[in-house]
C-alpha cells in the first residue's frame, strides 16, 4: 500500500523537540511516528481492561433499568385497562338501567294511549245514544207540538160549539195550563238533551287534551334519556381515547429513550472490540537503539 502524507501544526518548540527525538532515535520520521504509535497502544491495553469491566457494569445497569421500566409500564396498562374494564361495566349497567326504565314507561304509556282509545270508544257509544234518544225528543216534541196543534184546533171548536161563556173558559184555562205543562216539558227535554251534548263535547275534549299530553310527556322522556345515554357514551370514548393516547405518548417516549441508550451503549461496545483488534495486531518493525524501547516487550 502506498504511503501517505501526514502533517500537523504545532508550536515551534514541539516542532524542534520532536525532530531532536527523531534524530536521537536513529529512526526516520516514519518510523519514529510508528513506534510511538505502538508505545500508545501498549498504554491503552494496560487500562483497557479496568474500563472494560467497568462498562460492562455499566451496561448491566442500564439493561436492568430499561427491564425495570419496562415491566412498571406493561403493570401500569394491566391495571389501567382493569380500571376501564370496571368502568364500563358500571356504564353498561346504568345504561341497562335506563334502557329498562324507558321500556317500562313505554308500555304504561302504551296502556294509558289503549285505555284513552277503549275510553274514547265508550263515549262514541255514549254519544250515539244521547244523539239516538235526542231524536226521539224531537219526535217527541213533534208529537207533543201536533198533539198541542190538535187541542188548539178543538179549542177552536169547542168555542164555536159551547155555549157556555162559564164552561168555555173553563175548557180554555184546562187547554191553556195543559199546553203550558206540554210547552215547559218539551223546554224541559230539550235543556237536557243540550246539557247531555255539551257534557259528552268536554268529555271526549278532556279525554283527547290528556291523551295528547300523555303522549307528548312520553316522547320527550324518551328524547331526554336518549340524550343521556348518547352524552354518557361519549364521556366514556372521551376517556378512553384520552387514556390511551396518554399511555401512547408515555410509551413512546419510553421507548425512544432506550432506543438512543441501546445505540449508545451498542456504539461503546463496538469501539472497544474496535480498540481490541487493534491492540491485538502485529506491531511494525523497526531499528532501535541501547536504552529505547522498541515496543515490542
Amino acid at each position: 500500500m502506498a504511503d501517505e502524507t501526514w502533517s500537523a501544526k504545532v508550536s515551534p518548540e514541539v516542532k524542534e523537540e520532536l525532530g531532536q527525538m527523531v534524530k536521537d532515535s536513529g529512526l526516520s520520521s516514519k518510523e519514529f511516528l510508528e513506534q510511538l504509535l505502538n508505545q500508545h497502544k501498549i498504554g491503552l491495553l494496560q487500562v483497557s481492561d479496568a474500563q472494560r469491566s467497568e462498562d460492562i457494569q455499566q451496561v448491566s445497569y442500564h439493561l436492568d433499568k430499561i427491564k425495570n421500566q419496562f415491566v412498571g409500564l406493561v403493570e401500569k396498562g394491566i391495571d389501567l385497562k382493569d380500571k376501564f374494564s370496571e368502568s364500563l361495566a358500571q356504564e353498561s349497567t346504568l345504561h341497562k338501567s335506563i334502557v329498562d326504565q324507558i321500556q317500562t314507561q313505554s308500555k304504561q304509556a302504551q296502556e294509558d294511549r289503549d285505555k284513552a282509545i277503549l275510553d274514547k270508544s265508550t263515549l262514541e257509544g255514549l254519544m250515539q245514544e244521547i244523539n239516538t234518544r235526542n231524536e226521539e225528543l224531537e219526535s217527541s216534541n213533534k208529537t207533543h207540538r201536533i198533539t198541542i196543534q190538535m187541542q188548539q184546533d178543538k179549542l177552536g171548536n169547542l168555542e164555536t160549539r159551547i155555549e157556555s161563556v162559564a164552561e168555555l173558559e173553563e175548557e180554555v184555562s184546562r187547554l191553556n195550563q195543559e199546553a203550558q205543562a206540554q210547552a215547559k216539558r218539551i223546554e224541559s227535554l230539550e235543556q237536557e238533551a243540550e246539557n247531555h251534548k255539551r257534557q259528552l263535547v268536554q268529555t271526549q275534549a278532556a279525554k283527547e287534551a290528556q291523551e295528547k299530553d300523555a303522549i307528548k310527556a312520553h316522547e320527550q322522556m324518551i328524547q331526554v334519556h336518549g340524550l343521556e345515554v348518547q352524552r354518557a357514551t361519549l364521556e366514556i370514548e372521551k376517556k378512553l381515547l384520552e387514556e390511551n393516547k396518554k399511555i401512547r405518548d408515555e410509551y413512546f417516549l419510553k421507548v425512544e429513550a432506550l432506543t438512543s441508550k441501546n445505540q449508545e451503549l451498542t456504539e461503546k461496545l463496538h469501539q472497544m472490540e474496535l480498540e481490541k483488534k487493534e491492540s491485538a495486531a502485529p506491531n511494525i518493525k523497526g531499528k532501535t537503539k541501547p536504552g529505547v524501547p522498541s515496543g515490542r516487550e
